[in-house]
């Protein structure tokens, strides 16, 4: 589940305003009106249109919020016939938080944009939408089974017998509800050139390598393939891709070169489909060490029924059984925002422990940046 939250002023969002927004929201976005089948193991998208999955909760003050929140996304997580999006109105004596739910097989980074956009007034929707949504999917189809060629898969193939060892494994404890643990901020040279990603990523490498992880790490990323051609389109366009980290133990700027150009070479195929690459070997069977996400900051505020809101970060989560943890990086101006979501029972060692590590090996790669002088 991908969850966004907002925050007014109390009693100011009126019930039947926010009912008339995310209802034309739904109408507006046809991925809205769709639940997740399956036939034969076979997923498939099918058609069901409904009134929003909209409720008003009332707590007893602010401090009780989040675990309302926590409740309301469980609920979403573990039901059959969950919407694709719902909605709650939490109301408390200090302010009215709307707390937006989402299933993440029908959003992506790019639909939320989309979604935050269509929040501020009811519109009409557009009859054409529908019939761009199914030509979406069908172009995605098509360009998901184009990637999933020869040379795709024998490169991921090659990588994975490269790397062997002992990949990681579903987990088999039930990860608890955690605070989530913001780090410091760490500063970008004004001379970085370039994306930041593959440093950000090879430092979470090496600060697993740290902590616990003696094997290989893999690292599951949200990798964006969008036609561009359906931009306006609400849907799920993107694949998962996945970094394994086969560094030696040369010195910190020789290690980040040589990862750097690596996961260059891996991006000429992350649009092969994650399913196809966890399908290649029987020791990779899907379950990845952590999930990263890397975004760039966009405007905090919205207008909610034409009332000004500001975006809630979310303070706990839970890790999905695929995973030990997840991790995200927010590019802010000149500074990378670092945040964890990290069951130490599950993980067998800290937040804060890895959090260190990865502070510190993002600060040594970005200062190997061939062209940041000191």
């Amino acid at each position: 589940m991908v969850s966004l939250r907002y925050r007014t002023p109390p009693s100011r969002l009126s019930t039947a305003d926010v009912r008339q927004v995310l209802q034309s929201v739904v109408l507006r976005n046809p991925a809205l009106s769709h639940r997740i089948e399956f036939s034969r193991g076979v997923a498939y998208q099918e058609w069901y249109p409904a009134e929003c999955d909209f409720a008003e909760l009332q707590v007893t003050g602010e401090d009780a919020v989040p675990g309302r929140v926590t409740e309301v996304i469980d609920e979403c997580e573990t039901s059959l016939d969950a919407a694709p999006m719902s909605a709650r109105l939490i109301r408390y004596p200090e302010g009215d938080d709307l707390l937006l739910v989402f299933d993440h097989a029908f959003v992506d980074e790019q639909s939320l944009l989309l979604i935050r956009r269509q929040l501020n007034a009811p519109s009409s929707p557009d009859g054409r939408q529908l019939a761009r949504y199914r030509a979406a999917i069908n172009d995605r189809k098509t360009f998901e089974d184009a990637a999933a060629n020869e040379p795709g898969v024998k490169f991921w193939a090659n990588r994975l017998a490269a790397v062997g060892g002992k990949f990681p494994r579903a987990q088999e404890k039930t990860t608890r509800v955690v605070p989530a643990v913001t780090l410091p901020s760490v500063a970008i040279p004004r001379s970085f050139g370039g994306t930041l990603f593959p440093y950000v990523l090879f430092s979470l490498h090496r600060a697993l390598r740290d902590v616990a992880e003696c094997g290989p790490t893999v690292i599951g990323y949200p990798w964006d393939g969008r036609n561009g051609a359906y931009t306006d389109v609400v849907g799920c366009f993107m694949n998962t891709a996945v970094s394994l980290d086969t560094t030696g133990p040369q010195q910190a700027s020789e290690a980040t070169a040589d990862f750097v150009n690596r996961w260059y070479e891996e991006i000429d195929y992350a649009d092969v489909p994650f399913t196809a690459v966890a399908a290649l070997d029987a020791t990779f069977r899907g379950s990845v060490t952590a999930y990263l996400g890397y975004t760039h900051a966009v405007k905090s505020t919205v207008e909610i029924a034409g009332i000004p809101a500001v975006r809630i970060a979310s303070s706990h989560g839970r890790t999905p059984p695929t995973c030990t943890f997840e991790a995200a990086a927010t590019v802010h101006g000149d500074e990378l925002q670092l945040r964890l979501i990290l069951d130490e029972e599950v993980a067998g060692y800290g937040a804060q422990e890895l959090g260190t590590r990865w502070s510190h090996w993002l600060n040594t790669a970005i200062l190997s940046f061939p062209d940041w002088k000191p």
